[in-house]
């Protein structure tokens, strides 16, 4: 290349920067995902999660290429913890039996209400108002499951990594990384608020962990892929369970 056109390429790639690229077709392609009408999926537990966790997810992808346009991609650390959250919850889900699946959504629901009683619990106690509907949640039937594995994979997401038979521990060490951004630790403080030499407060803001969505659009792809095989499972369509996953591909 002449010296000519090298600079025209570093000129365009300032102009032009990938992040930004990026960021317009992951946006894209988030809003392509939550067009599909997935109202004609049949109904049952697994389905329901999902396609609930499929559109959670382009939520928070819609937020992070937003945030990423804006040059504030750093501050997303919350959303890409949600969203790695919610591939890694979506592959355990389909790494399991098919006929084990709907225990193992009751036995998340399980620990969800669980923990809702405690919070009831607490408000109590501490003669704070509370909402929550204890007898109606306890009078909706779980068939929760009784496998050790899956109990404490529907608790803790480290054990559904350790346990799950397909490699999630890359999405996992993303997870990872965006947590400590994501709570308020000493990485936090010392980002945004950096001492220098001489012992003094400066400014600053975290590392971007995945600047160009490289990682975010691989993983994207894999979360449709893996609605797709859990929604035929659960007796969808071929075409309407693949529609998520052919709409974020079309779209750029």
């Amino acid at each position: 290349m002449s010296g000519s056109g090298a600079r025209k390429k570093r000129q365009s790639k300032r102009e032009h920067p990938e992040y930004l690229k990026s960021a317009g077709d992951t946006l894209r392609a988030a809003n392509a995902v939550l067009a599909v009408d997935l109202g004609k999926v049949p109904v049952t537990r697994v389905s329901q999660f999902a396609v609930g966790w499929l559109r959670a997810a382009f939520e928070q992808s819609r937020v992070i290429a937003t945030l990423t346009a804006w040059q504030m991609g750093h501050a997303a650390a919350p959303n890409r913890r949600a969203f790695w959250e919610l591939t890694i919850r979506m592959l355990w889900l389909r790494d399991m039996p098919q006929a084990d699946r709907a225990k193992a959504a009751d036995t998340m629901l399980h620990h969800d209400r669980t923990n809702e009683v405690k919070t009831d619990e607490y408000m109590r106690e501490n003669d704070l108002p509370s909402n929550i509907d204890v007898a109606d949640m306890d009078a909706f039937f779980l068939d929760v499951s009784e496998d050790k594995m899956v109990k404490d994979g529907a608790k803790l997401l480290t054990k559904s990594v350790k346990n799950a038979s397909t490699n999630l521990w890359m999405v996992y060490r993303l997870w990872r990384d965006d947590s400590k951004w994501s709570h308020a630790t000493g990485f936090l403080a010392g980002s945004y608020a950096p001492t220098d030499t001489d012992d003094t407060m400066g400014s600053g803001k975290p590392p971007h962990t995945d600047l160009n969505l490289e990682a975010h659009k691989l993983a994207a792809i894999v979360l449709t892929a893996t609605v797709a095989d859990i929604l035929k499972a659960e007796g969808a369509a071929d075409e309407l369970a693949t529609a998520p996953m052919a709409a974020y591909l079309g779209a750029n």
